[in-house]
């Protein structure tokens, strides 16, 4: 599996909890940007590749004007025959979308659309500068569906400064009476850099415990376990044959190319991160100057532990038979720490595969620092 994602870090406006790279932007500075992605792509010469998957993402891709997205969708399918990949996914913002917009994904083949939610709840959208309206939203996926766009995901959050269980239950309820094929739900993390940390550092913010955040975790995966949703990755849920082809290639430690500002690859052993300044990246792109990246070899111990790492993130677990083809070695010789945790019950063994279990998933970052 080979996968290319490209960085759109423009958004309509800056939520306090996000320390993606992104801004807001003009039109001048949005074109040149489209511009340079074009060249950057011409450079790693995407041409001579096999994708299954390419993902848009961000920032909100959808804050471009339309004519933009024609020009890179256009140039793209130059590149790649889109409608030969497996998936095809782009990242909108709720208010973004509109019939120009959708009969434009269907013309360039978007078959999977990701849709930034994060709570439908009036007060809490406030609070992370996301407003919308769940009815309009309802109105503009009938219409995706209408197009023959029918892989739509609804990315949410939980643990949102002030909210209460019971408001995170009705956000469930109202994702699910959508009717998606697949929830992305994430607890809230308090980055540096950020709206939300430069508040808490001043005591004006207050976060959820660890204890409610726990229960709105098990909430969360009752629910949707009770609606036919199958918990295949610590924050990510699909009805059958809906998984994200795209982010398992991530999870399952195979290669991906990524072009934008700030994007990292994993190729052929290395690292490669794009610089995270806006100017800088175009210059650099545009005058054929390969300091726009940092190019780091992953060694193979260092691999191993991404494996793990990553694999843990599945519900699926590690497979100990694709470990030791990949490595040549046997994952519990490489991971000692591995046997011990079996003992105590926080991870479990069953043929070929090592799993946390599904009610310790709120602790796996616990149960993967002591692996690694």
């Amino acid at each position: 599996m080979l996968g290319l994602y490209i960085h759109i870090p423009f958004c309509n406006q800056i939520c306090p909890y996000c320390d993606f790279y992104k801004m807001v932007a003009s039109d001048k500075t949005k074109e040149s940007l489209i511009n340079a992605l074009l060249q950057e792509m011409k450079l790693k010469n995407i041409d001579k590749y096999t994708f299954n998957s390419v993902y848009i993402g961000g920032g909100s891709p959808s804050c471009l004007n339309i004519n933009l997205l024609n020009k890179l969708f256009f140039e793209l399918n130059k590149y790649i025959n889109l409608n030969n990949l497996e998936e095809f996914t782009i990242e909108l913002n709720p208010n973004d979308i509109t019939e120009e917009l959708i009969a434009l994904l269907k013309k360039y083949h978007i078959s999977r659309v990701s849709i930034g939610v994060q709570t439908f709840n009036k007060k809490l959208q406030k609070i992370i500068n996301r407003p919308f309206d769940k009815n309009i939203l309802n109105y503009k996926i009938k219409k995706l569906r209408e197009s023959g766009i029918n892989n739509i995901n609804l990315d949410m959050i939980y643990a949102i400064p002030s909210q209460t269980i019971n408001e995170f239950e009705k956000d469930l309820d109202d994702a699910i009476s959508l009717n998606p094929n697949h929830l992305s739900v994430y607890s809230l993390i308090l980055e540096e850099h950020t709206i939300f940390y430069h508040l808490y550092t001043k005591g004006k913010l207050q976060l959820t415990d660890e204890e409610t955040e726990s229960q709105m975790y098990k909430l969360l995966c009752d629910k949707l376990k009770k609606n036919n949703f199958i918990h295949y990755e610590t924050s990510n849920f699909s009805l059958k044959g809906y998984q994200s082809k795209h982010n398992l290639i991530y999870w399952n430690c195979d290669e991906y190319i990524a072009i934008g500002p700030a994007a990292s690859s994993y190729f052929n052993n290395y690292r490669i991160t794009n610089v995270n300044n806006m100017q800088e990246y175009i210059d650099y792109v545009n005058t054929n100057n390969e300091n726009y990246l940092e190019k780091i070899f992953i060694s193979k111990e260092e691999a191993m532990s991404e494996y793990v790492m990553l694999g843990l993130r599945l519900t699926s677990g590690l497979s100990k038979s694709k470990f030791y083809k990949k490595f040549n070695i046997n994952i519990k010789d490489q991971f000692k720490e591995i046997n011990k945790l079996l003992d105590e019950k926080l991870l479990i063994e069953n043929d070929d595969f090592i799993f946390i279990p599904e009610d310790l998933f709120y602790i796996s970052n616990y149960i993967i620092t002591k692996i690694i």
